[in-house]
Formats: structure tokens, C-alpha cells, sequence
């Protein structure tokens, strides 16, 4: 009898050694875990290369800065086009025909008396005269005109900005007189008589 119970006691115990153990095994440290490898860098795409528009389109864009006023645009983009397609007697055409056209819309100007804005392309006409390399024998002018035009801009500007500054009126002889330095702009008497009448205006409104 009491060895049946010492077998028993003994089967108990080996059991609960075994259970903590296992319960021992269970809670130790964990094994380190191995380290998260970040997501490659992704590829840089290429750009796609820059596609040159073709003249009918340089020509529609050059149309578009014309309407809008910007002659200077348009004269740089029929330029561009003409240098890449010497040898198109149509696109010649349509470039002289353009300036033809710029140089008659500054005569209409100039008829309305529209000084300022005759000027203005007159300016950018003269300005840009070097650019106008092959085409000049289908010009309806030469730089020698566009001075010629430039110059009475110059004066009838001058004279129309001391008559306005005779009368008073102050803000009307400044605009004139800037319109002037848009087409002079090495004119140092205008410069000084624009910074003139600017602080005449201060003073007028400080007394009132």
C-alpha cells in the first residue's frame, strides 16, 4: 500500500517538474527578430523629350501673340521657325507679310493719334530689324523708316507731355512722358521730368 503511494507521489511530482518546465521555456526571452528591409527606391521615370512644333503651328502661335499685342513674341517665334526652315518660301511669306502688317497697324495708330502705342511697335520693329536676315527685300520698309517714324513718336510725345504739364494736368503728363521712356528709355531730361511731376502730385495731395 505504501508503496503504491510512494509511486504515486512520484509520478506527481515528475509531471509538475516537467510542467514548469515547459512554462519556464515559454517565457523566456523571445528570439530576436531579423531587421525590416526598407522598400527599394522606385526608378526615376524619364521625362518624355521636347517635341518641336511643327511650322503651321510656330506660325498659329506667332498669330496668337500678334492678336494679343505681343509683337515681340510673335516677331521671336516667326524668327525661330524661319532660322529652323530657311528654304520655305511660304513660311518667308508669312513672316514678311506679318511685319508688312505690323508696320501698317502703327501707321493706323498713328493716324488715330495714338502716339504711345505706335511707338511702342515701331520700337520693337527697330529693335528686332536684325532678325528680319533674309526677308528684308519683301518689306514694305526699312530701319532707316523706322527711325524716321520713331522719332516724330519721340517729339509729338515730348511736346504733347509739356503742354498737358503746362495746363495742370499733372497725371495726363505723366503718362505721356512714360510712354515716352517705353521708346527712350536712355531719355535722362524725360526721367527727370517724370520724377518732377510725380512729386508735384505728392505735394498736391499732402496740401489738400
Amino acid at each position: 500500500m505504501m508503496k503504491a503511494l510512494n509511486m504515486r507521489f512520484l509520478f506527481l511530482a515528475l509531471i509538475l517538474a516537467f510542467c514548469l518546465q515547459s512554462c519556464a521555456g515559454m517565457n523566456g526571452p523571445a528570439s530576436p527578430k531579423s531587421p525590416v528591409q526598407p522598400p527599394a527606391p522606385a526608378k526615376p521615370v524619364p521625362l518624355p523629350e521636347p517635341v518641336d512644333q511643327t511650322p503651321a503651328q510656330s506660325v498659329n502661335q506667332a498669330r496668337i501673340h500678334a492678336a494679343a499685342g505681343e509683337y515681340l513674341k510673335a516677331i521671336t517665334v516667326y524668327h525661330d521657325v524661319h532660322q529652323k526652315n530657311p528654304k520655305d518660301e511660304h513660311l518667308a511669306r508669312e513672316y514678311a507679310t506679318f511685319l508688312n502688317g505690323a508696320k501698317s497697324t502703327a501707321a493706323e495708330m498713328l493716324g488715330k493719334g495714338e502716339i504711345a502705342a505706335a511707338g511702342a511697335l515701331l520700337y520693337a520693329l527697330k529693335n528686332s530689324y536684325p532678325k528680319f536676315r533674309g526677308i528684308e527685300q519683301m518689306l514694305s520698309f526699312d530701319y532707316a523708316f523706322l527711325n524716321s517714324r520713331l522719332d516724330y513718336c519721340r517729339k509729338t510725345l515730348t511736346r504733347q507731355g509739356f503742354e498737358e504739364y503746362r495746363k495742370g494736368n499733372l497725371n495726363q503728363a505723366i503718362v505721356l512722358w512714360q510712354g515716352l521712356l517705353a521708346i527712350d528709355p536712355d531719355n535722362e531730361e524725360m526721367k527727370e521730368a517724370v520724377r518732377t511731376a510725380i512729386q508735384q502730385q505728392k505735394n498736391l495731395k499732402e496740401k489738400n
